[in-house]
């Protein structure tokens, strides 16, 4: 897929790790997916931050996390973001359709604008309004972000949240037995969403491509990771749920087949 330079309103355009361990968390990515890492410190929430490379491309971040999300026993925890045209208009009206504040809008030095909620089900994720950081800038190719599914009790009630907030609109997907709903910002289909898997509590998740899921499995364990799931047909081609080696759940798809979206 080409270069991307930019992502409509409502689209997922970025995702980071927040660990406790961040060098750990570079040694499994590294060796999982051949990414390597650019320093950017983030100086006005007092904390580094690193840019994951693959190909010479930004592909995804990682941080330390927070003190809160410590306290509720987690280690290592992946964070979606959607691209919005206006944080401060993302964040007031996530407001007035229920959600929560986690973090309030806030210039991120010249790279963007961004905010972070949890929705009224509890979901979290953030807004991000690029500036010269425009989000991802390789998808849906192996070691790359290739889908973002979010898991809440009620469907409807999500997808009437995104639609308030972002404009997405929603379309049900034939994926034989299983219930699924797409995200759609005009015509362009850009996540899913669905009922959560047992004991999966509200959230975003995160896929990344892979060109041989079988391998990616062997590495997962070899690296200290977990997989929890798989490989497992989908309609969609070869998936597994994994962990990493401090616990923070990802998806791999494999790209022989054709991805979602």
């Amino acid at each position: 897929m080409p270069r991307r330079d930019g992502y409509t309103q409502g689209e997922p355009c970025w995702a980071d790790l927040s660990a406790e361990d961040t060098e750990g968390a570079k040694a499994f990515y590294g060796g999982l997916f051949g990414w390597t890492w650019e320093e950017r410190g983030m100086p006005e929430v007092g904390m580094p931050y690193w840019l994951a490379q693959k190909d010479g491309s930004s592909v995804a971040g990682l941080g330390p996390i927070t003190p809160e999300l410590l306290a509720m026993g987690l280690r290592s925890v992946w964070n979606t973001y959607l691209a919005v045209d206006s944080a401060d208009d993302a964040y007031q009206k996530a407001i007035e359709a229920g959600a929560r504040g986690l973090m309030e809008p806030y210039d991120v030095m010249t790279a963007g604008r961004m905010a972070y909620i949890m929705d009224d089900q509890g979901a979290c994720f953030g807004f991000w309004q690029a500036r010269e950081h425009k989000g991802a800038q390789l998808i849906k190719e192996p070691g790359a972000m290739s889908w973002h599914e979010l898991y809440v009790p009620d469907v409807g009630a999500a997808t009437g949240f995104l639609g308030a907030v972002l404009g997405l609109a929603a379309e049900t997907a034939d994926m034989g037995p299983m219930s699924y709903t797409l995200l759609k910002a005009g015509d362009a289909i850009v996540a899913g969403v669905m009922e959560p898997p047992e004991n999966v509590p509200p959230s975003w998740s995160v896929y990344f491509g892979t060109a041989d899921i079988n391998e990616t499995a062997a590495g997962v364990t070899e690296l200290g990771g977990q997989v929890m799931n798989g490989p497992f047909p989908t309609p969609l081609g070869q998936m597994i749920v994994a962990a990493d080696s401090a616990g923070g759940v990802f998806l791999v798809h494999d790209y022989s087949a054709q991805g979602p979206g």
